[in-house]
């Protein structure tokens, strides 16, 4: 099995886009990824920018790596274009629907080939995965984003960070500036020597140099023409154009009434940590000076909305309240869905990073939010969402200093309300109605000849009108101005992304841009553009299309459903279960390896270690017995709490140690774990919940945190997570099991039947066809566990052909959270008898489905019929891809007695890999032990 090394580097963005990204291997600092040659080229037209930034990565090492790094990017910038080297010449990526690129890129990436894609996971944040980065090889890769530029009264400026550069052995940056009637100004230049000199109607500044070191960032003031607009526009289909008009205004600035009774909401949660609280402090400081007097609530959000406090602040006396700020704990995950109406509140400022990875928004406020952002990384649409809803401000402290943010929170919000003339403008942006900041830029679809227009604003209850000259346009059709509207359009339609997931992706797919519903993806060989039906890019175009109509039919990618197999497994299933097992005399049996059967050394039997156990009836009472077993951490920070008798202990000293394991998953799985069992259920769920703050949109670790939170009794949140993971990853019969199963939790069985049916009906690739094979065993004993535990639903939605009777007294299943991962059940029952792998069926009638050697499992072992005596349920981890920043494999075992008749029992264990993901001869853990 391939082991892939993950690379992951979150990129902090100041003001704009960082353009040095460095890759980091954990525990393999002599071949970390260097980065050779970096290639930054940016075109301004008006208060319109494009920047090219082009990277190359050199891997020393002698392993094939994969590369994967996070950009935030600021509010209203999207990836516009994404090109991958194949062949050592870049290729342009295309787009996609999100999840298809997903599918399509673990499924070319099993072969060692080199696909590439650029997708948007949670707020404005952009994920890049590469594979593979060969050993002593490199990779080139090309990243296009457009933006508006910060627009003042007086000037255009452009920002580009350099901040902690290293050395970068080739390096070359070029900025032109095109129709400026001034020389733009350098007010922070990256090496003193970079300056703008005219060529034709351009201004070009541009240097090249070798290992160089930036020593400041780049930023650039654009002199206005003194004009109160500015339009640009570019050729569209049918005779019309799209436009985009910088207009200025200077409206007499109407303040609102002032509050006597604010409530602030501070994000506590883990991310809040990386919130610039300098920012924020300052203008609350700002604030309380112009608000001298003034109550205020207090309540912190994480996981939960923990109680209000009540602050005075008299004379703009706000020392309390700021210490209470100063002194906070950071940590839990974030969660919208627990934010309530706050009484005698006149107003709401609300302190986040906006991105809620542990439960929706659900609260519609009424009185007004106004949303304060101060990280780069910040959902930017939630939070102006939460602000528009409410009719409160949404204040971007990324890009406003202290007294242009206090003035944005004081007054009444200025409305666009579109063009006298509407009848020649369609599609504005932004729409009708909106508040929008000054001065303002417009995006539209236009007819010809449209001479002076008015456009519409009002403060209150007063209208202004600014006239818009069109016929000084300036025509820009090598400009992406239609780029630009479209990426205004879609951050306006994901404001409900939900509702507009059709129309975003139509959108993004015509006009190349990411989104939350399409990707961009590169592919390395013309037969995977035809086979999994992905328009390649132009230079591909005839032999695609060649291809295409000479031999579709064999070349077409292949899918299957799980029905007719199902059909198969479920006879066989009959079968097995009306057969009668009549063991010999022999106890002993011989050794079946694929590894030592020594276990581990890290378990201890005791006490069903916070276990979950349910009867769903009172008949007769089992004669069986579970016994779980606590498989304890050898990790050396677990030293640290071994004398620490209360919980609120163990969390100060799970704070105290944070910062040297901030990264490290085990940490907090661990932790949660010894405080669930020193009964502190809230102090365990949110440093559980910190798992989801650690990476955006990682199954993995909200699988591990699905199983605990399953494990614990927590249904309704692990019904949250699945559906997550469901979202992400549709094309993964695991992720429809996993939901299903929540629903059960959930009791809703026939909502678990639903899924279950078009689970078996959807059609999935022929990778995850074959990786999958024998899923159908173990989805055929819960849709009929479903249908004999619950006589009240409708079993007409179930074929027939699926429906067996087949209570057992024994059922195990094991699940894990990775893909490309090995994980072995075996049990071993009282005559000696092991039931793995290779010895998949036992003489009392043990059975054991397929061994899944790749994908997330599951397993099942099935015994209709116990015998007297101890049986043993081990574990082996024999291959597993590691993910570093996911931790190792997390391993949850699901333990029925009398699954199915009436007396079900069931018990969970959950545990990670105490390996670190090395094979090795004692790597067998025993999980439990049944008792008959």
């Amino acid at each position: 099995m391939n082991k892939i090394f993950n690379i992951c580097a979150l990129l902090f963005f100041s003001a704009v886009f960082s353009q040095i990204p460095t890759l980091d291997v954990e525990n393999q600092k002599k071949n970390s990824v260097i980065l050779q040659e970096v290639k930054i080229e940016t075109k301004i037209l008006g208060n319109l920018a494009s920047t090219t930034a082009t990277y190359i990565f050199y891997n020393p090492g002698d392993r094939i790596l994969e590369g994967k790094f996070t950009l935030p990017l600021p509010e209203g910038v999207t990836i516009s274009g994404y090109a991958l080297d194949i062949n050592g010449s870049l290729r342009d990526a295309v787009p996609v629907p999100k999840e298809r690129a997903k599918e399509v890129f673990e499924s070319i990436e099993k072969r060692n080939v080199d696909p590439g894609i650029i997708e948007k996971v949670a707020g404005n944040n952009f994920r890049t995965r590469i594979y593979p980065i060969t050993a002593r090889g490199t990779r080139f890769i090309r990243i296009t984003y457009n933006q508006e530029l910060k627009n003042s009264a007086t000037d255009y400026q452009y920002f580009l960070s350099f901040a902690n550069a290293v050395n970068i052995p080739k390096f070359n940056l070029k900025v032109l500036v095109d129709e400026s009637l001034t020389t733009p100004n350098i007010t922070e230049n990256p090496d003193g020597s970079f300056t703008f000199q005219k060529k034709g109607n351009q201004w070009v500044a541009e240097i090249n140099k070798t290992n160089f070191t930036p020593n400041e960032s780049l930023k650039i003031t654009i002199p206005k023409v003194n004009e109160s607009s500015n339009v640009l526009v570019q050729k569209a289909s049918d005779n019309k154009s799209y436009f985009a008009a910088s207009v200025a205004m200077n409206f007499p600035v109407k303040e609102k009434a002032k509050s006597q009774k604010i409530a602030i909401i501070w994000d506590n949660s883990f991310s809040g940590s990386k919130r610039d609280h300098k920012k924020e402090l300052d203008f609350l400081n700002a604030y309380f000076l112009e608000n001298k007097d003034i109550g205020v609530s207090f309540v912190l959000l994480n996981n939960i909305l923990e109680k209000t406090e009540e602050f005075t602040v008299s004379g703009g006396n706000w020392s309390a309240l700021k210490n209470r700020i100063l002194t906070l704990k950071y940590d839990g995950g974030t969660d919208f869905s627990a934010l309530k109406e706050i009484p005698q509140t006149d107003e709401y400022l609300l302190f986040s990073d906006g991105i809620s990875n542990f439960g929706d928004l659900t609260l519609k406020f009424k009185k007004p939010v106004n949303s304060i952002a101060s990280t780069p990384t910040s959902d930017f649409n939630l939070l102006k969402l939460l602000a528009l809803q409410s009719g409160g401000n949404f204040i971007n402290l990324n890009e406003l200093d202290t007294q242009s943010a206090l003035k944005t929170f004081n007054r009444l919000p200025i409305l666009f309300l579109g063009f006298k003339e509407s009848n020649t403008i369609q599609e504005l942006f932004p729409n009708v109605g909106t508040a929008v900041n000054e001065p303002v830029n417009i995006f539209g679809i236009a007819s010809p000849n449209l001479g002076k227009l008015t456009a519409l604003f009002s403060v209150g209850n007063k209208k202004f009108e600014i006239p818009v000259d069109f016929n000084n346009a300036v025509q820009a059709d090598k400009w992406p101005i239609a780029q630009f509207w479209a990426q205004r359009k879609i951050n306006d339609l994901e404001l409900n992304s939900t509702q507009n997931s059709d129309e975003i992706r139509n959108l993004s797919e015509q006009f190349g841009v990411v989104s939350k519903n399409t990707s961009l993806i590169v592919l390395d060989d013309i037969d995977d553009y035809v086979r999994f039906g992905i328009t390649p890019p132009q230079e591909l175009l005839p032999e695609y299309n060649k291809i295409v109509s000479q031999n579709k039919k064999q070349i077409l990618e292949k899918r299957k459903s799980l029905l007719s197999k199902a059909f198969d497994k479920t006879r066989e299933l009959a079968t097995w279960w009306n057969s009668e097992f009549k063991p010999s005399e022999k106890k002993q049996y011989p050794t079946i390896s694929k590894q030592s059967q020594k276990t581990s050394g890290q378990e201890s039997l005791v006490s069903d270690e916070a276990v979950y156990s349910a009867s769903n009836s009172d008949k007769t009472k089992s004669k069986g017995k579970i016994t779980l077993i606590d498989v304890e951490s050898n990790q050396e920070y677990m030293k640290d709490f071994q004398t620490l008798q209360s919980a609120e202990l163990i969390y100060q000293k799970y704070l105290e140690n944070r910062p040297k394991y901030e990264k490290q998953v085990t940490y907090y799985f661990d932790v949660s774990k010894l405080l669930f069992k020193k009964g502190d259920k809230t102090l365990s769920l949110k440093v559980l919940s910190t798992l989801a703050e650690l990476d955006l949109e990682n199954e993995e670790l909200y699988k591990t945190i699905s199983y605990l939170l399953k494990q614990r009794g927590n249904y309704e949140k692990e019904l949250w997570i699945t559906q997550k993971i469901l979202e992400w990853r549709p094309f993964d019969p695991q992720s429809h099991r996993d939901y299903a199963l929540a629903l059960v939790d959930n009791k809703k069985p026939q909502e678990a039947l639903n899924v279950y049916k078009s689970m078996l009906y959807q059609e999935y690739t022929d990778e995850i066809s074959v990786r999958d094979t024998g899923i159908e065993e173990i989805l055929i004993m819960e849709i009929n566990n479903i249908l004999s535990q619950n006589k009240n639903v409708d079993a007409s939605k179930v074929d027939d052909r699926l429906k067996a009777n087949l209570p057992v007294d024994i059922r195990i299943v094991i699940n894990w959270n990775k893909d490309n991962t090995d994980i072995d059940l075996w049990v071993t029952d009282p005559r000696g008898e092991d039931c793995s792998y290779s010895h998949r069926s036992t003489e009392i009638g043990g059975r054991l489905s397929n061994d899944f050697t790749q994908g997330f499992g599951p397993e099942q072992f099935l015994l209709k019929k116990a015998i007297k005596g101890k049986y043993k349920i081990k574990t082996n981890f024999f291959g597993e891809r590691q993910n570093i920043l996911s931790g190792p494999t997390t391993v949850m075992a699901e333990v029925y007695l009398y699954y199915s008749d009436g007396r079900q029992e069931r018990k969970i264990a959950v545990f990670q890999s105490q390996k670190e993901n090395k094979r090795e001869s004692d790597s067998k853990i025993l999980i439990g032990e049944f008792e008959f």
